[in-house]
């Protein structure tokens, strides 16, 4: 609480002193260090050996000459890492301790390290160094009952995990009102379909990181709920008009600013919002179309920084997304977002090899160009810089090489914490919600079960959950990764039990643990081909009086789909695993299986609508 408060008067009394210092400062740089501090790069892989940029897999996991003269000549604020980057805690902060330093020695500001570490589907520490917990939408199923507390306990445990390695800021939480069940990308991201409720436990998330000196990036503003496009591979648009914008959109961001913890930095949308500015642009490929809301001065300087009064660092979702990709050119991008009010250009240029270096320093040229003709305004740089150095001192970026790297290295021992595997454990099973039971529930112990789920690593977690509750039961399962040939159902007997899982949206091919056999992603079944198969199944095992449970492993809505053939469904919100080798556990599976034989009430209720037929009311 002490530590809020602190944050909350720096923010509103002190605030403006240290900008308005720092920005006497700033008024003394250089157009290339302005530049080089709005500047947030990805160095995912690199090949010194020509390979083509798109096809370079070699993942830079320390600091390679070619990533440190591009941080130092472009005097660069920041970096994210991704999975690719992060192998084992040692060697993050290795890697992090040496490109701190590396700024340190050159006299350059200290580096925002970012990852996405949302929690759930999207978290890229292995679960060998951080827990990942269920993910929102299952702290959303736990409020009626325990309020704001898991989102606290989540946020609190996200940032012990992230602290010691070396991070300062992440990229969450996700604060969009998922409103749409055709969602393709937000859905269990998101707390749910309440404004109200997804304003307080984005509040309580952002308070309990930012009290461990983890910055919280809040996203996608203005709001990424009511799309059925992502912007990883499209423009979306939203037709909210003004007043549900307000009522919906808006009304997360605009809590959680005013609260007594606001966010550090928010993280725009790649989306259109004509009902806040229709302008148009025209784009790289030559058509009219509206600008998105990363690249509108509008919704980022008249919407959030006049109206809202927001007073941090704004920062663009990825700028080699689709959403912004596919119509502008590496530079234009920078400088429209830029000129707009963005701060910090997230991932403008993909760099890879030693060419993709040419191109950065040609798109860098040409930005520092638009700052000198004067396209780009050096006093609104100049106040951005302040606002982004002002950051860095409030959060003290500079103190993690004020220790030895072996005693840093040392404190990431306890990782993962043992405190964290047992909220996550306690998450998962507080989450779990019944849809409705037609008298299947529970099912009775030595039990046969004929299972079928996605793929084989859930299929190994649901096994290893249902034999650590009832170690005589029988487990069978049938992997849906490829559908296979025949009608395997033909072998299920009387007595026998029927559990389907589903992950729907369909879960990315990265997420299956490589369980499957699969030579290229192409004989992956189609979601489609997955349900065509399973409704086979279902009218099966209801032919020959089999009970038949449902359980929806991500989205809840799937169960409109299944309601008139499944006699009990379930939702979990979450289907994370972790495969060692031949095995597969899951903290989810675990509290499933507990859940399907009664070992445990199903304390979660929906955060979302599910439109099932009257019978299940």
């Amino acid at each position: 609480m002490y530590s809020t408060v602190c944050r909350f008067l720096w923010y509103f009394l002190f605030g403006f002193c240290v900008v308005t210092n720092v920005q006497a400062k700033v008024a003394q740089t250089t157009p290339t260090a302005l530049l080089g501090q709005k500047l947030m790069l990805d160095f995912r892989y690199f090949c010194d050996d020509g390979t083509p940029s798109l096809q370079c897999k070699t993942p830079v996991t320390e600091l390679t000459p070619e990533v440190a003269d591009i941080l130092v000549s472009g005097q660069i604020g920041g970096v994210i890492l991704f999975k690719e980057n992060l192998v084992s805690a040692a060697q993050i902060v290795t890697l992090n301790y040496a490109m701190q330093k590396l700024m340190q020695k050159h006299g350059l500001p200290p580096l925002f390290i970012a990852i996405d570490q949302e929690g759930g589907r999207v978290a890229r520490l292995d679960d060998s160094i951080a827990t990942r917990f269920v993910g929102n939408m299952a702290i959303g199923a736990t409020y009626e009952k325990s309020g704001t507390a898991f989102a606290s306990a989540v946020g609190e445990g996200i940032a012990k995990s992230l602290r010691p390695l070396g991070f300062n800021v992440n990229f969450a939480p996700t604060v969009d009102v998922n409103v749409n069940p055709q969602n393709p990308v937000i859905n269990v991201r998101s707390y749910g379909e309440s404004a109200e409720r997804v304003a307080k436990l984005g509040k309580a998330s952002v308070a309990a990181m930012q009290s461990w000196n983890i910055m919280s990036a809040l996203k996608h503003f203005p709001g990424h709920g009511d799309t059925h496009v992502d912007s990883h591979t499209g423009l979306p648009r939203v037709t909210h008009d003004r007043a549900a914008v307000d009522k919906i959109d808006l009304l997360p961001f605009k809590e959680i600013i005013h609260s007594d913890s606001p966010p550090a930095m928010i993280m725009t949308a790649h989306i259109q919002y004509p009902q806040l500015d229709s302008t148009t642009f025209l784009a790289k490929d030559g058509k009219t179309t509206v600008l998105p809301a990363t690249m509108s001065e509008k919704i980022l300087t008249g919407l959030l920084r006049e109206e809202l009064n927001y007073k941090g660092v704004i920062v663009t979702d990825a700028l080699d997304m689709a959403g912004i990709a596919h119509y502008f050119d590496n530079a234009a991008a920078v400088i429209q977002t830029f000129k707009a009010g963005a701060d910090i250009a997230l991932m403008p240029y993909t760099i890879r090899n030693i060419k993709d270096i040419e191109g950065f320093w040609q798109m860098h040229q040409d930005v520092l160009e638009a700052i000198r003709d004067g396209r780009l305004a050096k006093a609104q740089l100049e106040q951005s810089v302040a606002r982004i150095l002002a950051l860095k001192n409030q959060y003290s970026t500079d103190a993690f090489t004020k220790l030895p790297l072996t005693q840093r290295i040392a404190q990431t021992k306890p990782l993962p914490l043992a405190e964290n595997k047992r909220l996550e454990r306690q998450l998962a099973r507080q989450a779990i919600t019944q849809l409705y039971d037609t008298g299947v529930l529970p099912v009775a112990r030595q039990q046969r079960w004929q299972t079928v789920m996605p793929d084989e690593a859930r299929c190994q977690a649901f096994k290893t959950g249902i034999n650590h509750a009832d170690t005589l039961a029988k487990v069978e399962c049938i992997s849906l990764a490829t559908i296979p040939e025949g009608s395997p159902w033909k072998g299920w007997r009387k007595g026998d039990v029927v559990v389907i899982g589903d992950i729907s949206p369909q879960h990315s091919v990265a997420e299956m643990g490589g369980m499957d056999d699969l030579p290229n992603l192409a004989t992956r079944a189609s979601k489609q081909q997955q349900y065509e198969w399973m409704l086979r199944a279902v009218a099966y095992a209801k032919q020959n009086g089999l009970p038949v449970i449902f359980v929806a492993l991500r989205a809840p809505y799937v169960v409109e789909q299944f309601a008139d053939l499944a006699d009990a469904a379930v939702t979990t919100y979450g289907y994370n695993v972790t495969v060692r080798g031949a095995s597969a556990t899951g903290a989810v599976f675990d509290a499933l299986a507990d859940a399907l034989l009664g070992i445990a009430p199903m304390h979660g209720q929906l955060p979302v609508t599910v439109n099932l037929p009257a019978i299940h009311d």
